[in-house]
């Protein structure tokens, strides 16, 4: 998975864009004991932090979801209103990152 690519999540189904990831889980470790209840493996895999959807939930979010609920779907563009702070343009298959997000995830 790759910065720009657009997801639908396994679960939930709402959608969102990749913004950034991490190798293994970084986040506080009460939030992940609560958000991978049950599944203690999440924490050792890439988790992805994402614009979500604003026609899926209506107030704009982020979220940072494991590789294991993220499925990638195509030619669909992501209504957030921090997308273009992010990236620069649609080519009409996923999102081009600006350059300094690129800098970021210069293998992406």
């Amino acid at each position: 998975m790759r910065i720009g690519q657009v997801f639908q999540h396994r679960t939930e189904g709402y959608r969102g864009v990749i913004i950034g990831w991490d190798r293994t889980a970084r986040a506080p470790e009460d939030w992940l004991q609560h958000m991978h209840r049950g599944h203690p493996d999440w924490k050792s895999k890439p988790n992805y932090a994402a614009l979500v959807d604003t026609r899926d939930r209506t107030i704009p979010q982020m979220t940072y979801v494991v590789e294991d609920n993220i499925v990638i779907v195509r030619n669909t563009k992501v209504m957030h209103p921090a997308v273009d702070d992010y990236f620069e343009s649609w080519d009409g298959a996923q999102y081009i990152p600006r350059p300094w997000l690129r800098h970021m995830y210069p293998q992406d």
